[in-house]
C-alpha cells in the first residue's frame, strides 16, 4: 500500500479519472457548442439556397408571363383571338400553372379553362391597371374560376406607346408551394414552410395548419415564440430562433425573406432533439475512448512508476512553486535522461520568465511616465488657450466663443483673442504642420510671437511679415494663420491670411459666404514674404466663423471628407431662422453636431478648432 507503484497507481488513477471527467464535460459542451452552430449554419445555407431557388422559381414564373405579355395576339387585345391563344397554350403550359388568364382594362377576364368574369376588384388588377406596376405576385386567394386556393402571377400588357391595356397572368395552386417547401429539410425530421406578409402560414407539410395558423397571433394558440419569428419576417429580416408547440415539443428554426415575392418568408424547422443527436453520439464515443485511455495509462504507470515517480514529483513541485509566483525556484534533478533535460529547460524557462517580467515592469513604468507627461502637456496646452466665455462682459455688442479638440493627447491647432486697446479686439486661429508634442511646442512659439507683435501696435501685414521671418528655421515646420482685428464700435475689420482656410461670413439676411483673399504663403516657410491685409465692415447681426482644416477634412467611416460644401450647408442650417437664436456658442455647437453626425464612429484624423464671433452695433 505504501509502495511508490501503488501510490502512483492510485494517485494517477484518481487524477486521471477526475481529469477525464472534467475534460469529458468540457469536451461535451464544446461538441455541443460546435455541432449546434454547424447545424444552424447548414440550416442557414440550406435556407439561403432554397429561398433563392424559390425566388428563381417565381422569377421564372414572371419571366414566362412577361414573354406571354409580349405575344402579338395578347397585345392585340382581341378577346376572340386571345381566348383561342390561351386555349392553345393551355396544354403546353407550365405544370405548376392551374390556368392562364387575360383581363382587359375594364376588368373583364377570360381564361385558358374557358371561364370568364370580372376581376376589377382584385388587388393584382388594381396594381397593374390603376397603380402602374409592371408585374405582381399576389397573396393566396380563392379562384373565381375553380374555387381552389391559388396565388396569381400577373404582368401588365402594354400597347406600342407603353400604356397598360390589360394584364396576362397564371394561377398557381397553393399546394404546389407546399410541395416545394415540404421538400426542404434538415436532419431526419426537419421541414420547410412559407408565410405570407400578413403572417398567414400558406405552405406547410401539415394540411391542418396550412391557411389556418397565423404567426402573429400564434402565442394565443400555444405556439410560444412563433409570433416573434412572424414579426421579424414581416420586417423582411432573417435569423435563427426557437419556438414551442402546444404539445411541448421544441423546434429550432432558421428563416428569411423570399426574393421576387410579396414579402413572403421561408423557414426550416428542426426538433431540438435532432439537433443534439450528433453531439450525444460523439459523447458516447468519447466516453468509451476515455475509459480505454484510463486503462492504458494505469498499465503504463505500473510499468514506469519505479523510474519516474520521484523526478516527476520534483517536477510537479517545481511547477506548483512557479504557479504560486516563486520564479526563483530551481530544480535539482540528475537522472541523466530526458527528465533531467526537462528540469534544465524548466530552470531556463523560470530564468527567462523572471527577465521578461523585469523588462515588462520597466516598459510599463516608462509608458505610465510618458502617459502622465502627455496628460500634463495636454492640460498645459489647454490652459494656454482662452477658455473663459464670454471673455469681455463690458463689450456688450459682441458674442465670442471658441473650442479646440486635439486628435492626439496634444495638438498643433490654436486660437487666441485679446484686446489691443479699449475698443480693438484681435482674433487669431492657426494650424501647425504635424501632430503631437513637436507641433504643440511650435504652436506655443508661434502664438506667443503673434501676440507680442500684435500688441506692439503694428499693422497686421507687418505683424505677419515679422512673424514669418522669426519662425523660419530648419525644423521643417510651419503655421497657417488667420488673424482679424475688429473695431468693436464701428464694425471696421482688418484681416490677413497666411495660407489658412478662408473663414465663413454670415451677413444678416444674406446667407453665408467665404471670406477669401489672394493666396499667401504660410508662416515659417520662406523668409522675406510680404503679406497683404484686407478690410471690410461688419453690420448688425453679422457672424464670423473661423476654423481649421480639421473641420473640412473630417472623414466618415467611408473615408469621405466633410468638405467645404457640407460645411457651408451646415452653417446655413445653423443660422436659419427656424433653428432658433444663434449666438457664437450656438453656432459652434451646431457645427460640432453636424460634423459629428457625418463622421459617426470614425476616429478623428486631425485637430478640430473653431472660433465664432457675432457682432451687433453698440447701443
Amino acid at each position: 500500500m505504501n509502495s511508490i507503484r501503488t501510490k502512483m497507481l492510485l494517485g494517477f488513477g484518481a487524477m486521471l479519472s477526475l481529469f477525464l471527467l472534467v475534460f469529458g464535460s468540457v469536451y461535451y459542451l464544446r461538441v455541443k457548442a460546435t455541432v449546434i452552430p454547424l447545424t444552424q449554419d447548414l440550416g442557414l445555407e440550406v435556407l439561403k439556397a432554397r429561398s433563392a431557388g424559390i425566388g428563381y422559381l417565381f422569377r421564372g414564373y414572371l419571366n414566362d408571363i412577361q414573354t406571354l405579355s409580349r405575344d402579338a395576339v395578347i397585345v392585340s387585345g382581341d378577346p376572340r383571338r386571345i381566348i383561342e391563344e390561351l386555349g392553345r397554350r393551355h396544354a403546353g403550359r407550365n405544370p405548376d400553372y392551374e390556368m392562364l388568364l387575360y383581363a382587359d382594362d375594364q376588368g373583364n377576364y377570360v381564361s385558358s379553362l374557358g371561364t370568364s368574369g370580372r376581376v376589377e376588384d382584385r388587388a393584382y388588377w388594381q396594381a397593374l391597371l390603376k397603380e402602374g406596376q409592371n408585374e405582381v405576385v399576389t397573396n393566396p386567394l380563392v379562384s373565381r374560376a375553380t374555387g381552389a386556393t391559388v396565388f396569381v402571377v400577373a404582368v401588365a400588357v402594354k400597347d406600342a406607346q407603353g400604356r397598360p391595356r390589360g394584364l396576362v397572368g397564371a394561377t398557381i395552386l397553393l399546394d404546389t408551394l407546399s410541395k416545394v417547401a415540404g421538400a426542404i429539410g434538415i436532419g431526419k425530421h426537419g421541414f420547410g414552410w412559407v408565410m405570407d406578409h400578413g403572417g398567414l402560414l400558406i405552405a406547410h407539410p401539415d394540411a391542418e395548419l396550412r391557411l389556418k395558423l397565423n404567426f402573429l397571433d400564434s402565442d394565443a394558440r400555444g405556439y410560444e415564440g412563433l409570433s416573434a419569428i412572424g414579426q421579424a419576417l414581416g420586417r423582411g429580416e432573417g435569423g435563427i430562433s426557437r419556438y414551442r408547440r402546444p404539445d411541448g415539443s421544441r423546434f429550432v428554426t432558421v428563416y428569411g425573406p423570399i426574393p421576387n415575392t410579396p414579402r413572403w418568408g421561408l423557414g426550416v424547422s428542426l426538433p431540438e432533439d435532432d439537433l443534439m443527436g450528433r453531439a450525444q453520439g460523439l459523447m458516447r464515443d468519447l466516453l468509451w475512448g476515455m475509459a480505454g485511455l484510463l486503462l492504458a495509462v494505469l498499465a503504463l504507470v505500473i510499468l514506469m512508476s519505479g523510474r519516474i515517480a520521484k523526478p516527476v514529483a520534483q517536477l510537479l513541485k517545481g511547477v506548483e512553486q512557479v504557479g504560486q509566483g516563486r520564479l526563483d525556484h530551481e530544480l535539482d534533478i540528475r537522472t541523466g535522461d530526458e527528465i533531467q533535460r526537462l528540469a534544465e529547460s524548466f530552470n531556463q524557462m523560470t530564468h527567462d520568465l523572471r527577465e521578461h517580467l523585469r523588462k515588462l515592469a520597466q516598459v510599463t513604468a516608462e509608458k505610465a511616465r510618458v502617459d502622465g507627461e502627455l496628460q500634463a502637456a495636454r492640460q498645459i496646452q489647454a490652459s494656454m488657450l482662452p477658455h473663459i466665455f464670454p471673455p469681455y462682459p463690458h463689450i456688450s455688442n459682441i458674442q465670442l466663443y471658441a473650442t479646440m479638440e486635439p486628435a492626439k493627447e496634444v495638438g498643433g491647432d490654436f486660437y487666441d483673442h485679446y484686446l489691443l486697446d479699449d475698443r480693438r479686439l484681435c482674433l487669431c486661429i492657426g494650424d501647425v504642420s504635424g501632430k503631437g508634442v513637436p507641433a504643440a511646442l511650435f504652436m506655443v512659439i508661434g502664438m506667443t510671437i503673434l501676440k507680442n507683435l500684435a500688441r506692439q501696435g503694428l499693422p497686421l501685414d507687418q505683424v505677419f511679415n515679422q512673424a514669418n521671418d522669426m519662425l523660419c528655421s530648419d525644423n521643417g515646420m510651419f503655421i497657417t494663420v488667420f488673424m482679424v482685428v475688429l473695431d468693436t464700435e464701428t464694425g471696421e475689420l482688418e484681416y490677413v491670411s497666411a495660407g489658412h482656410n478662408p473663414p465663413l461670413l454670415a451677413r444678416a439676411g444674406r446667407g453665408v459666404e467665404s471670406l477669401r483673399s489672394p493666396p499667401q504663403l504660410f508662416l515659417g516657410g520662406m523668409e522675406g514674404q510680404c503679406y497683404v491685409s484686407h478690410r471690410l465692415k461688419l453690420g448688425k447681426g453679422d457672424r464670423l466663423f473661423l476654423y481649421t482644416d480639421g473641420l473640412t477634412e473630417a472623414m466618415n467611416t467611408a473615408e469621405e471628407m466633410f468638405g467645404e460644401a457640407r460645411m457651408r450647408a451646415a452653417a446655413e442650417q445653423a443660422i436659419a431662422p427656424d433653428a432658433g437664436p444663434c449666438g457664437a456658442q450656438d453656432l459652434i455647437e451646431r457645427m460640432r453636431r453636424s460634423v459629428a453626425a457625418f463622421t459617426g464612429d470614425a476616429p478623428a484624423a486631425d485637430d478640430l478648432t473653431m472660433l465664432a464671433l457675432s457682432y451687433e452695433f453698440p447701443g
